[in-house]
């Protein structure tokens, strides 16, 4: 548009600073994607691409002055629409009886994409998933070509193992004995953070909202349809004989029913707030960390998680009833 050199070599640094805030701006009305405001992330993301772009053509930014510090007119733009930022809404922790909930009604409904919604909150629960790598992955237009908007590989059948008596159970065993198992691992093929070959792992408890039977109800419902190790968990079979899969919309339509229904308004919680964070009962920050596959500290990566032990009775520590109380929602 102002036809001028991509890399920005031929411009003066009063031009090339002039240019990319211009550019930046444009970000932020929404204008390149669907017309609305956007956060600051997104706008310094954008301008950290350009810099990036520069530099992989060997190239030197004239609108940084070192490698980690930008001009100063830069700075303060992105510091002042920082400043212009509306504050951040935290999601609510769910509490255990939400999921639970969830996983009751679709027991209790005949409609297959319910059953399936139900197991999914429960295994998501126990298990720490993010919703990306539970329901079917996304994909975005890019020059022409429909690509994954995320490098996460959703989790498949063949992502799933269980064990009974300290020997593998086969998936395609029939539902009463897949049932049986006491304990199923996951298998991270690949996350959003690049973690690859990750396993999480979980014991099973007295009751049918265990998330070991959870994932057997949804392998075996899959399996017995005509799937394969390949279908993604999140799929179902509908009256046309047809896979379909569960929606990121459906888990939260669930969610925000099983809250209203349990009455946790009355608690303080607000559906719209709910996400899917939780605080385990009784277990530390590093145990969080390590099943939620977060790094956010470096010894966690020397922390062997293929040993079933480690995850020993969480699951049931997990699914004990706590009172539950959003202080924060206070009268204005």
């Amino acid at each position: 548009m102002w036809k001028i050199d991509p890399l920005l070599q031929t411009v003066t640094e009063l031009e090339a600073t002039i240019v990319v805030s211009a550019f930046a701006a444009r970000v932020r009305t929404g204008h390149y994607v669907h017309g609305l405001q956007v956060r600051v992330p997104t706008v310094a993301t954008a301008i950290s691409a350009i810099t990036t772009s520069i530099k992989l053509a060997r190239k030197r930014c004239p609108f940084k002055e070192t490698e980690d510090k930008y001009v100063l007119p830069i700075k303060r733009l992105v510091e002042g629409l920082k400043r212009d930022d509306p504050p951040a809404i935290p999601q609510l922790v769910v509490p255990i009886a939400v999921p639970e909930e969830c996983c009751k009604r679709g027991l209790a409904s005949a409609s297959f994409c319910d059953q399936a919604t139900g197991d999914l909150t429960i295994i998501a629960f126990y298990y720490l998933l993010r919703c990306g790598e539970y329901t079917a992955p996304r994909f975005v237009k890019k020059n022409g070509i429909y690509r994954r908007a995320t490098r996460t590989k959703q989790f498949t059948v063949g992502n799933v193992g269980f064990w009974k008596n300290n020997k593998q159970l086969s998936r395609n065993s029939c539902l009463s004995d897949i049932l049986s198992a006491d304990s199923a691992t996951l298998k991270i093929t690949n996350q959003k953070n690049g973690k690859m070959g990750q396993t999480i792992h979980h014991d099973t408890f007295d009751s049918d909202l265990s998330p070991v039977k959870a994932l057997a109800r949804r392998v075996h419902h899959i399996l017995i349809n005509g799937g394969s190790n390949d279908s993604y968990i999140c799929e179902y079979i509908t009256e046309n004989g047809k896979f379909s899969d569960v929606k990121p919309d459906d888990l939260i339509k669930s969610i925000r029913l099983s809250i209203t229904f349990l009455n946790l308004d009355m608690a303080g919680i607000n559906p719209d707030l709910v996400g899917v964070h939780l605080k385990l009962q009784g277990e530390s920050d590093t145990t969080i960390m390590k099943m939620g596959r977060w790094t956010g500290s470096t010894f966690l990566m020397y922390i062997h998680n293929h040993i079933g032990h480690l995850s020993k009775d969480l699951s049931s520590k997990m699914s004990t009833h706590v009172p539950f109380l959003n202080i924060a929602a206070i009268e204005s």
